[in-house]
């Protein structure tokens, strides 16, 4: 029909509704509107839109152009009329199917202009959204200047704290080995025969000692890390299989003296890994010592290394002992962090080890996975990229 020439006959009220119709669909032709009425609506109406008026449809039949005709008039004779005398290239439609077209394309033309309005009015969402995204976006960036600015701040405040975390540590080292010498001169009796009373308390003094230095050790240490000191980041291709196994090495006395069986069956394989050797050393001596610290005498030990995957290599350290509540799993890597339970079953701890291994795991670009029931045990899991 959009390419087709279409005349009206009958312009009555119901031929200008129809005509009404017709003229707002694109690409739609209407030819001739005819009537015996000159005065008709729908002839006036035609006139106003340069359509040609006829009294007689002769002039339609004859018309090769037209291909469709609209009979509007009700009158069954004239519909009569036309089908015999019109083309078979005519298409001819009568004035009940004219009303049924005319309801179809009234419906048609409703259904377009509400979709007009709601694309017109979805373009105005569209653009007051895009207007109020533009003013998030620069809010964002204004904000995310001031939080680069105070990021920054925070840097050079941490680098400062480190660099004076460093260095009074260091100020301490000197006077503790001092104190522990004069308490080991006293003991070995350099300095007079001790009363018993008195050999107890400089014995105190010299665990006192121990302790201390040890913190003052894992201070720098964790300052160091934190720090990223040059020589500690030498990375290179290491066998994880011997760094573990060395670490258990060490880690033997301490489990002997409460005699303590530590569990490790070194896989067929090599796993090779990137990293710093020393400091992956401290990472393993860490969770094996506090696995031995945290256990009671007599209990196992499990260091268990599988492959994950085509290409990481897990290693678990894996006691039997006093576990971890709940509420605290989040907070042991914390430094000075200890949790109650902690504290009474060994007093010695500094709350540093925890802190260490995880700064090693974190230049490793790894972390590590703690797991524990109270009073059951605990698993500390750390998972390397193959090399």
């Amino acid at each position: 029909m959009n390419e087709g020439v279409i005349a009206l006959i009958g312009a009555g009220n119901g031929g200008l509704a129809l005509l009404k119709v017709l003229l707002d669909i694109p690409g739609v032709i209407i030819k001739y509107v005819c009537d015996i009425n000159p005065n008709a609506a729908g002839v006036l109406f035609a006139k106003q839109h340069n359509i040609k008026f006829i009294t007689s449809y002769g002039t339609i039949l004859s018309d090769g152009e037209v291909n469709l005709i609209f009979e509007a008039t009700g009158n069954p004779d004239v519909f009569k009329d036309l089908s015999v005398k019109k083309s078979p290239e005519i298409s001819l439609i009568g004035a009940e199917g004219s009303r049924i077209i005319y309801n179809l394309l009234d419906a048609y033309n409703e259904i377009n202009l509400n979709l007009n309005e709601y694309k017109n009015n979805l373009e105005q969402k569209i653009i007051e959204r895009t207007e109020e995204l533009e003013r998030t976006n620069v809010e964002l960036e204004k904000e995310m200047l001031e939080y680069e600015k105070l990021s920054h701040k925070l840097q050079e405040m941490n680098e400062e704290k480190t660099k004076y975390l460093l260095y009074a540590t260091h100020q301490l080292k000197a006077p503790f080995a001092a104190i522990q010498s004069y308490v080991d001169i006293m003991l070995e009796g350099y300095a007079g025969q001790l009363s018993h009373q008195t050999r107890d308390i400089v014995l105190k003094i010299r665990e006192r000692c121990k302790m201390l230095t040890n913190v003052i050790k894992e201070m720098l240490e964790l300052a160091k890390l934190k720090s990223r000191d040059a020589e500690d980041m030498i990375i290179e291709r290491l066998d994880i299989t011997d760094i573990l196994a060395a670490s258990i090495q060490k880690c033997k006395v301490i489990a002997q003296a409460k005699d303590i069986k530590i569990n490790f069956k070194p896989p067929l394989e090599s796993f090779y890994i990137r990293g710093n050797a020393k400091q992956i050393d401290i990472l393993f001596t860490v969770l094996i010592e506090n696995a031995i610290n945290y256990s009671a005498d007599g209990t196992e030990i499990d260091v268990i290394i599988n492959k994950t995957g085509a290409s990481q290599v897990s290693i678990a350290v894996k006691d039997h002992g006093i576990g971890i509540p709940e509420k605290n799993i989040g907070l042991i890597f914390n430094e000075f962090f200890r949790s109650n339970n902690a504290v009474e079953f060994h007093n010695n701890g500094t709350g540093l080890g925890l802190s260490i291994a995880k700064e090693i795991a974190e230049i490793h670009h790894t972390n590590i996975h703690a797991e524990s029931i109270v009073g059951k045990g605990s698993t500390f899991s750390v998972i390397f990229r193959l090399a």
